[in-house]
């Protein structure tokens, strides 16, 4: 196996197929025996690649620009249920998803702190003093 200037493997020909199989299978639904049969190798080879950070790597790639592709196809469906859905719920949800998507809708969340100061007033006073005698110096 060769090596790229930075160090990781160049992946075969058969290693970069299997790897885009397999980050797309949701949508072939293909075996792991189908898979391999398809690339010419053994299955149990498969499962050897699967260890191999490269080949991890690059079927996590091509998983990321599947997602990417995905994205558009998403938000479709979303304006499809905002235009067209018959349930107020399932129109409320997917604005709900699309303005936090958008960033323009946060979920609001409270946050109480107690701050305790055990100090006696003489002390906090000395405090005080003290950090006006600092601001004189400036």
């Amino acid at each position: 196996m060769k090596s790229r200037e930075d160090g990781r493997a160049v992946l075969h020909a058969s290693q970069r197929l299997a790897a885009e199989m397999l980050a797309t299978n949701d949508i072939h639904q293909k075996t792991m025996q189908q898979i391999a049969n398809e690339v010419g190798i053994d299955i149990r080879t498969i499962y050897r690649w699967k260890q191999d950070p490269d080949f991890i790597e690059y079927q996590n790639d091509i998983a990321e620009k599947v997602m990417t592709s995905f994205l558009a196809e998403t938000y479709n469906i979303l304006r499809n249920i905002v235009r067209g859905s018959d349930s107020e719920r399932n129109k409320l949800r997917a604005i709900e998803l699309v303005l936090k998507n958008q960033g323009r809708m946060t979920d609001v969340q409270k946050v109480e702190a107690k701050i305790e100061d055990d100090r006696s007033n003489e002390a906090i006073d000395a405090e005080i003093e003290r950090l006006k005698k600092l601001l004189g110096q400036i």
